[in-house]
């Protein structure tokens, strides 16, 4: 019997200032010919640089200069996309980030440029019903280009918990607050988790069944460990990974990790040195490196792995292309398989 084509879809966040992306891009990964292909595009929305999918809606970071901006698309069986609203604030600038409340009641947006948390309210539907007051950040670094004011980067709940764990750039903090039922967040913050002066936290990733997340810190290109008690307030670092630099590079970044499913790897992607990080996490929490890989292209902002944990597809925004790997289920190596042009790509989540 002949096999039969496998499709599924990634859902590619860019950014519009060039004027070459046409905004947020549907794709279509071929399995049996191991290729994509574009199959929607044309939202022309302006910088939906971070992407969150849940169910039937996508949730988007528009990161503007002048204001912040949360976004609900709805997602159509074809893959089609169409706005549902946004929530709009011109007291806070340059949304990059946006996290779902685990109920769903309302979202959260990481404001770099305005260094603050916005929130925005859904309707029991879903769509976007007005916000509530953002909660700002003081403060600053010893980096005086990247650290002069605070710069919130992402906001992630911790698993199991009430608990917002926001990563500020500028401030060299992850603070913890707690979401009240209203979606609100307490202040003051319930801990202030910090790192050394210039480490410039950027992004958080939590292990799938451990107490365990890992940081990255963009400035100082490495990855604190930290294990956090079961309410989540408490957190102990119980380690650092470094990363792979680049001869005579001067910018290298750390950007985006992520653990598998299965939660026996952790990828770390690195821009300058354009490579994927793989550690081999043990059944206690402990890691250990495995190996490195080109990300396929320059700037590997963000990456996503399958639901599946068989694919790895990197968003490469200095070379303006997505590049898919084959990922070895078993011991967690990539092999490259497909590349396709998208222009500024920021963002990559999958079809769930």
């Amino acid at each position: 019997m002949e096999r039969m084509p496998r499709n599924r879809r990634l859902f590619v966040g860019t950014y519009t200032d060039g004027g070459a992306s046409e905004g947020i891009y549907v794709l279509a990964l071929n399995e049996f010919e191991r290729s994509l292909r574009v199959e929607h595009a044309g939202t022309h929305a302006p910088n939906p640089s971070f992407l969150v999918r849940s169910g039937s809606a996508l949730y988007v970071a528009h990161e503007l200069a002048d204001r912040s901006c949360l976004a609900v698309y709805s997602v159509a069986e074809d893959g089609s996309l169409a706005c549902c609203g946004t929530c709009s604030s011109p007291a806070d600038a340059g949304t990059c980030f946006v996290a779902a409340h685990p109920d769903g009641r309302c979202l959260y947006g990481a404001n770099y440029e305005s260094g603050s948390v916005g929130l925005c309210l859904l309707t029991a539907d879903g769509n976007p019903c007005g916000g509530l007051p953002s909660v700002r950040h003081a403060g600053s670094g010893p980096n005086r280009t990247r650290q002069s004011a605070p710069h919130v980067h992402s906001a992630s709940f911790v698993p199991g918990t009430a608990l917002l764990a926001v990563a500020d750039l500028g401030c060299d903090t992850v603070t913890l607050y707690r979401a009240e039922a209203t979606g609100a967040l307490e202040v003051p913050p319930v801990e202030t988790v910090r790192v050394p002066a210039g480490s410039g936290p950027r992004m958080l990733a939590f292990h799938p069944r451990l107490p365990l997340a890992a940081l990255v810190n963009e400035l100082a290109n490495d990855v604190p460990l930290f294990r956090f008690d079961r309410a989540g307030r408490h957190w102990e670092q119980t380690g650092c990974l470094e990363l792979p630099t680049a001869r005579g590079q001067r910018d290298v970044l750390a950007a985006h990790p992520a653990f598998s499913p299965d939660g026996r790897h952790l990828y770390v992607s690195v821009r300058g040195s354009d490579r994927i990080a793989l550690f081999d996490i043990d059944t206690d929490g402990n890691a250990s490196p495995r190996a490195d890989y080109p990300s396929g292209g320059h700037g590997p902002r963000h990456f996503s792995l399958s639901p599946a944990g068989d694919h790895l597809a990197v968003a490469n925004q200095d070379s303006d292309e997505v590049a898919l790997f084959a990922l070895d289920a078993v011991t967690g190596t990539l092999c490259e398989e497909a590349r396709i042009a998208i222009p500024q790509p920021s963002c990559i989540v999958w079809e769930s």
